[in-house]
Order: structure tokens, then sequence, then C-alpha cells
């Protein structure tokens, strides 16, 4: 491919998942210059493991100097709107709720976008995210969708691991109530 420019290949990507996923692989790249590795997070990480059945439409990133982050943005012409900072002509929005991982550092995956870096949360935590909306803020989608995730990634999950951090959370049954969910419905031929 040839490099026609970080913006210009923004502008031209018609696929919002991977525009934003180019985007977080040039961000990282520059905040890696000062250290920084950036952690994808929310609801675009479940974009991505869901491999685009759960939709979203901005980036939430963990990053333990999100003053970094505020320059660069800023410096790229995006402009700041309460929590988020957002740039219309690529149409993404980044916000940072966080300044350290709810969850494993060991865990996070590291991904190739084209000839970038991104990083994003675990599948165990990223369930374990989904599991506390289910449970604490009573959100019936967030328990759709851990039941999607583990749908998709049963094999590879370290479920100890996740007993462990459910336990923790307060979340351990409801993790048991919707495995068993899945399980009956395979064992209907579903």
């Amino acid at each position: 491919m040839t490099d026609m420019g970080i913006w210009q290949r923004l502008l031209t990507t018609q696929d919002s998942l991977k525009r934003r996923l180019l985007f977080i692989g040039w961000l990282t790249a520059e905040l890696k210059t000062h250290g920084i590795e950036p952690i994808l997070v929310g609801g675009n990480a479940l974009e991505f493991y869901t491999l685009g059945a759960y939709a979203t439409v901005d980036i939430d990133l963990v990053c333990t100097h999100p003053e970094q982050i505020d320059r660069l943005l800023q410096g790229e012409g995006f402009q700041q709107e309460g929590r988020h900072w957002y740039r219309p002509d690529i149409d993404i929005a980044v916000e940072i709720p966080a300044t350290s991982l709810a969850g494993s550092y060991q865990r996070v995956e590291t991904v190739m976008v084209e000839e970038f870096v991104v990083y994003v949360i675990g599948k165990e935590d990223l369930i374990v995210d989904r599991l506390n909306a289910c449970v604490h803020w009573r959100s019936e989608e967030d328990c759709r969708w851990v039941k999607e995730l583990i749908l998709l990634y049963q094999q590879e999950l370290d479920w100890e691991y996740l007993r462990e951090r459910t336990r923790a959370e307060a979340t351990f049954e409801k993790l048991k109530e919707l495995r068993q969910e899945i399980e009956e419905l395979s064992d209907d031929g579903l």
C-alpha cells in the first residue's frame, strides 16, 4: 500500500471499525515515543472482539498520561467536547475514562492493524467489565454481550482467571448462570 498519509487514509477508509483501529494504531505509535501505550477498552474493544457485531461510535482508551493524548489530539485538530475529543472530518471521538486498567496488563492483546500496533484489553477482562454492567447496572444488553463473547471464545478463555475475577467482583453467580444458558442452547443443537 502506498503511504498517502494517515489523515488521508482515515478520510478514505469506509469501514468505521477499521478507521478507528487505524487511528488508535497511529496514536499508539505517536505515544510510544513518550513511553506510553494506550489500551483499547469499552465498546470499541467489544466491537473488535465480536467482529463488528456490536457497534459503537467512540474510542475508549486507558492511558497512564492522558495529558499527552490531550496535547497530541489538540495539535491534530481535535476539539474537546465534554469528556471527548472529536474530529468531525474523520468521524472519530476519543475518551480516556481511566489511567489504569481494570484487569490484567499481562492479558492485554497486541493486534496488528496494517503497519500499526494496537493494544486491546484481554477477553476475560472485557467479559468481567460487561458482567459488572450486567449485574450491577442490571443491563440485559451487557448480559447478552457476555454470552456472545463466551460463545465466540469459550475454548480459549482462562476460566480459572474468570472465576477469580468474578468472585472478587460479586458476579460469579451470573457468569455461571450465563454459561449454563449457553450449554443448554448447545445441548438443544442450536
